[in-house]
């Protein structure tokens, strides 16, 4: 592209803008969903827990095998297209699942949105980062921050706008918005098809056979009966959900035996940062689960004692803080820069945990402010999504960039899934510990149980979170001497290429 060297090329804007649409559609449905099912739909509290953590780590895993699909068969720019489609429809299904409270027309909906996420959510990567030259990485990485925080302004908005409009609209009408919301990025991809398709991969650039089609429609009415079945069979879907992300780790294992020698030191550097990642990302899934709950039975309705908030809300404190803090994060990384420091992605990791257990000291301690309504402050939440939002995004936006720039170009999305395989098997190991916080329904909160259950749970993640932080630090060592070790390699090796033959 012309403008592939400028710090916005004009596709990359185009993506980001996507992004914003994107945010705003999935998340502000998935903030509904936890209320949806336990109220409308009569699920239990464990229930409910285990059914975010699995509507949570669906997507993310299936991403690695929907990234295969892209990278080998049918293209990124395809990927998205195909994927956006079925956003489509599975919000508009999931609002006219609500409309009836058909539980199992709301499941097969969200199984749709689910599949969507997975054969999708490595592809805008790939996108935006081929949107720049080769020379332009830096900008890139600026790119992949800016989209990051747009990502969450969009999230924001609808997190904190969906649930005051259930009382206008009902379940129903915010998941058509949603579905609207997605229409509009289609009519952006079939606007700027051609020039999406120049930044997509090799297949995007030529015609796709019918068998492979065929294979494809068929693989993905088996992916999507699979999906179906775990919402459909939670206690046995996430055994499966393991198993899955533990097939994609091990293929990722395979590829580095057949990688470079240069690859193969930076591919390991990568393994184990993704090993990192599953455990940072368990917080990550807190949010969503014992957090939220935490939230949906004790939080107040004002923040700051006079903006009033939903409860179910309280999920837009992340998005809140990872936009406000966007820009004073790339300030701050060029300050290091200028000053000669550049920490490591795994430095950063390490810094991000120390920020959790902050997060969750906060939440533990919150539990002894509860006031004569029965209800903590909404500000506890507020900082408590502060410190874990800060974590976030020290890493949220770096990792697939440092995932992209490390392993061979043929494996870019599946890589990138990895990712998302990480933020997968977290998310489900969270849902399923932090059932263990679940109450019956029915059951009245004494100053005992939340003693008991809530404060003695945030306690523990906090002190694992600073372990955690502690192993990074010696970790990021081993991870910095293999990448180096690979990059000496590939200087070699290319040293060699052009050096004149004798």
């Amino acid at each position: 592209m012309q403008d592939a060297n400028t710090r916005f090329p004009s596709i990359a804007k185009v993506l980001i803008l996507r992004q914003f649409l994107w945010g705003a559609a999935f998340y502000g449905a998935y903030v509904l969903l936890t209320k949806y099912f336990l109220f409308e739909l009569n699920y239990s509290e464990a229930d409910t827990i285990m059914m975010m953590g699995a509507f949570g780590a669906v997507g993310p895993v299936f991403s690695a095998v929907g990234g295969f699909v892209a990278d080998r068969y049918i293209g990124s720019f395809r990927a998205v297209y195909i994927g956006y489609t079925i956003y489509t429809i599975g919000f508009f299904l999931l609002g006219m699942g609500a409309s009836t409270l058909n539980v199992p027309l709301s499941i097969f909906s969200i199984a749709l949105i689910g599949y969507a996420r997975g054969l999708s959510a490595t592809s805008p990567t790939v996108l935006l980062g081929n949107s720049y030259s080769a020379t332009n990485r830096e900008a890139f990485q600026q790119g992949l921050t800016v989209n990051y925080s747009i990502n969450n302004l969009g999230s924001f908005a609808s997190k904190y706008l969906f649930p005051f409009l259930v009382a206008y609209l009902a379940y129903q009408g915010n998941f058509f918005i949603s579905s609207f919301l997605m229409l509009i990025t289609l009519v952006l991809f079939v606007t700027f098809r051609k020039q999406l398709a120049q930044v997509g991969n090799d297949i995007d650039r030529r015609s796709v056979s019918m068998k492979t089609w065929g294979y494809f429609v068929v693989g993905s009415a088996l992916m999507l009966g699979l999906v179906f079945w775990i919402f459909s069979n939670l206690d046995e879907g996430k055994y499966l959900l393991y198993g899955l992300g533990a097939c994609a780790i091990l293929y990722f294992i395979y590829e580095i035996t057949k990688a470079s020698a240069a690859y193969k030191y930076k591919m390991c550097g990568v393994l184990i940062t993704i090993f990192i990642m599953i455990v940072f990302y368990f917080y990550y899934g807190q949010m969503l689960t014992s957090m939220n709950i935490y939230a949906i039975n004790l939080m107040g309705d004002q923040i700051l004692g006079f903006i009033p908030i939903r409860p179910e809300s309280n999920a837009a404190f992340n998005p809140l803080w990872c936009f406000v803090l966007g820009g004073p994060m790339i300030y701050a990384y060029s300050w290091l820069e200028n000053k000669g420091y550049s920490p490591t992605i795994p430095t950063k990791f390490a810094v991000a945990f120390i920020f959790s257990g902050i997060a969750f000291s906060l939440l533990g301690l919150s539990t002894s402010f509860v006031g004569e309504n029965g209800k903590i402050s909404a500000d506890w939440i507020l900082w408590v999504h502060f410190f874990q939002s800060m974590a976030e995004l020290i890493v949220g936006a770096l990792g697939a960039g440092f995932i992209f720039e490390m392993v061979p170009r043929y494996l870019s999305a599946f890589a990138i899934g990895l990712r998302s395989v990480a933020l997968s098997l977290s998310g489900i190991l969270a849902a399923v510990i932090s059932t263990k916080i679940a109450l019956p329904k029915g059951q009245e909160l004494t100053p005992e149980i939340i003693e008991g259950v809530y404060a003695s749970y945030f306690y523990n993640l906090a002190i694992l979170a600073i372990v955690m932080a502690v192993v990074t630090l010696g970790l990021s060592k081993v991870i910095a001497k293999l990448i180096n070790k690979g990059e000496e390699l590939e200087r070699i090796e290319n040293a060699s290429q052009t050096s004149p033959q004798s």
